[in-house]
């Protein structure tokens, strides 16, 4: 059986020979920095119903329950900050070059960003960005002013209820971003998928889609029911695998110049 340590070193290879990389992120790159997983034991969903709190028609319904959700959701962020997992994938792109790594994530946190990294695609939406679904009204998050404006923070220009830039169940996604994100994976020569189940769609398809000539990769805890399709599967957590890929890249590299 092949260890984790001879994965790592044959990743570090494919992302060494490709001009063009995909890494796809999920839920399980920021669990270590304190933001709560939704599909795992124990995670959100198994707190929350999602069709009474993170649907649009849950929303227009009763946007005073739906934000008393997103207080929370909130609250248990905390502040989060880059992991070594976010570190890592940015160190990757610098690596290579940020031209030839693009980031797609399901992620609403900035995370990668905050780490530093550049083409960053949030397929989701972000947590950052107010919206008003009726007007399209947009406003920077802030803390003060729209947590604490009860029930809800309403659109100045409309008085719609504002909710946060994240992509709630029956909201259709960023068309021209998903479509952006499809064309490079599909353009690519290696997809990564760190800390994702690909068990959200069209989100997955930018890993799942692409040609089987394609080399796909998948860091994460958990089996998917996907694994058939992936190439090379790590079992591992992402803190502990994403920086050894790190040194494995440079070593080789350092190597490659000797």
């Amino acid at each position: 059986m092949t260890s984790i340590a001879q994965q790592i070193e044959e990743v570090a290879q494919l992302i060494i020979d490709a001009d063009n990389i995909v890494i796809f992120t999920g839920a399980g790159i920021g669990v270590p920095s304190g933001i709560p997983d939704f599909r795992s034991p124990g995670g959100i969903w198994e707190k929350y119903d999602p069709y009474e709190v993170s649907t649009m028609r849950a929303f227009k319904k009763n946007p005073e329950r739906v934000w008393e959700f997103f207080r929370e959701l909130y609250d248990s962020f905390s502040d989060p900050e880059p992991n070594l997992a976010h570190y890592a994938v940015t160190e990757i792109q610098q690596l290579k070059g940020s031209d030839k790594v693009h980031i797609v994530t399901q992620n609403i946190d900035s995370l990668h960003k905050k780490a530093g990294a550049e083409n960053v695609f949030e397929i989701h939406g972000n947590g950052e960005v107010m919206h008003c679904y009726k007007c399209g009204f947009e406003e920077v998050f802030e803390e003060e002013k729209h947590l604490k404006t009860l029930p809800y923070p309403k659109c100045p220009k409309c008085s719609k209820p504002l909710k946060p830039k994240a992509i709630l169940f029956e909201e259709q996604l960023d068309n021209n971003l998903i479509q952006r994100a499809l064309r490079l994976a599909v353009k690519s020569d290696l997809i990564i998928g760190i800390g994702t189940s690909l068990g959200v769609f069209p989100a997955a398809d930018v890993v799942l889609a692409p040609p089987p000539r394609i080399k796909k990769v998948i860091i994460n805890l958990t089996k998917t029911h996907y694994d058939h399709l992936i190439h090379i599967r790590i079992r591992g957590d992402v803190v502990d695998v994403l920086p050894e890929l790190v040194k494995e890249i440079k070593k080789k590299l350092e190597n490659n110049s000797v």
